[in-house]
């Protein structure tokens, strides 16, 4: 109870985070280290649908700067951050990616979504700079990830066993899947489809649709006449309300599973509290918040931020911490330095919770291993880490923790 009861604090967080001011980029008073200082890119979402997501983002990674700055123990110097907003535009994320790494100079971008990280990917590997996500969860990222494109969530194949699992706890036989036709949707989307098949339970619709759409009746009709007894949505918030709206006016009554996109206030109030009361469910990657190392990071946010820490915020700040411990172990302050060092401080030497302690321990020559406020994060070779994941559902106008599925789960 004590985890689901943090769930709904990150939930609840998304009101006061999407409220809050952009971070201004500018360093903070520490002292850094001896070197001249590196520049890194913070590319996100800060208005459009992923706005809540992208604000959350910046302002871990701002905090998580402030703290490795005034440590002083950085070898590379202050670290400053530039940040771009991409608008929850690809094609804005694209334009704003190739930005930070022609004409500011960053040795590392972080924070873009899937669409944005995959078609960025060419480039930074070219330009020799490191792109880290704490939620691109696309398939594309397996075999495209391990050589300066790197994660500190799951892939969608994760998401889709966690999917999976709920469609199977919950006693599902017959399921149809709605999936917005863009890249993290169709990720995800597929992936639930191919575990819950798996597990045993018959997808007997598998649809797609594009965003942007005034009324979804067509597709909605079909899905609806193959008589599911629950419906995995893959969708964005303004889609996914409309859809939820117009199901309710064609009669379907059966319970909705939710990508962790519409896992927010906003969709309730869209579509109403009462027409969503026990019905729909939303699975999103989440820390396991029991953890020591995610207390003392929650404390430390709400110390410093005035704000409980929201979804994603504990794998954006293991994302800074790591790559500022990739500093420390490094040859020196470049993105390729970054890259070649990123992997060794994740995983196989003494564990260590914090930037500081990581860094005095390979100051002292230790190997080290990684394990921060969202859990062990050990980057395989493509970039990834195994993640755990929280299902939520709307009880009392709010979401509400359910069931939360560990990273053991799915080793």
């Amino acid at each position: 109870m004590r985890r689901h009861s943090a769930l709904v604090i990150l939930i609840a967080a998304f009101s006061l985070v999407a409220a809050a001011c952009a971070s201004t980029g500018t360093p903070s008073d520490g002292a850094g280290g001896d070197g001249d200082g590196v520049t890194i890119g913070v590319l996100v979402p800060l208005t459009g649908e992923a706005g809540a997501f992208g604000q959350i983002v910046a302002d871990t990674a701002q905090l998580a700067v402030d703290e490795i700055n005034a440590s002083g123990l950085n070898p590379c110097g202050q670290i400053n951050l530039v940040i771009a907003d991409t608008q929850t535009n690809p094609e804005q994320g694209i334009r704003e990616g190739n930005r930070l790494m022609d004409s500011v100079g960053v040795v590392a971008i972080v924070g873009p979504t899937s669409e944005t990280m995959v078609a960025l990917v060419d480039s930074a590997i070219t330009n020799e700079v490191v792109l880290f996500s704490p939620y691109a969860g696309s398939i594309s990222l397996n075999a495209l990830g391990g050589n300066f494109v790197y994660r500190t969530v799951a892939s969608d194949l994760d998401d889709g066993k966690a999917a999976g699992l709920w469609l199977v706890d919950r006693g599902y036989k017959r399921v149809a899947v709605l999936t917005q036709n863009e890249e993290s949707t169709i990720s995800i989307g597929t992936a639930a489809a191919d575990a819950a098949r798996a597990q045993g339970v018959e997808i007997v619709a598998d649809a797609s649709f594009a965003p942007g759409q005034t009324s979804y009746q067509a597709e909605l009709s079909s899905v609806l006449a193959s008589k599911p007894d629950g419906i995995f949505l893959a969708g964005g918030q303004q889609s996914g309300v409309t859809i939820l709206k117009e199901a309710t006016a064609l009669g379907y009554e059966g319970e909705w599973l939710l990508a962790a996109d519409m896992a927010v206030p906003e969709v309730i109030e869209g579509v109403g509290a009462d027409l969503m009361e026990g019905i729909a469910f939303a699975e999103l990657a989440s820390a396991d918040t029991d953890l020591p190392t995610y207390t003392a990071f929650a404390a430390l946010h709400k110390e410093k931020l005035g704000t409980e820490a929201g979804p994603f915020s504990a794998n954006s700040w293991d994302m800074m911490n790591l790559i500022a411990l990739a500093m420390n172990a490094a040859d020196g302050c470049t993105g390729a330095a970054i890259n070649d060092a990123l992997r060794s401080v994740s995983s196989g030497g003494t564990v260590v919770s914090s930037y500081e302690e990581g860094a005095k321990a390979l100051a002292n020559g230790t190997d080290i291993d990684y394990n921060g406020a969202s859990g062990p994060v050990d980057i395989d070779e493509t970039g990834s880490v195994t993640g755990s994941y929280a299902i939520v559902g709307v009880k009392n106008g709010e979401w509400t923790g359910v069931e939360f599925y560990s990273a053991d789960t799915f080793k």
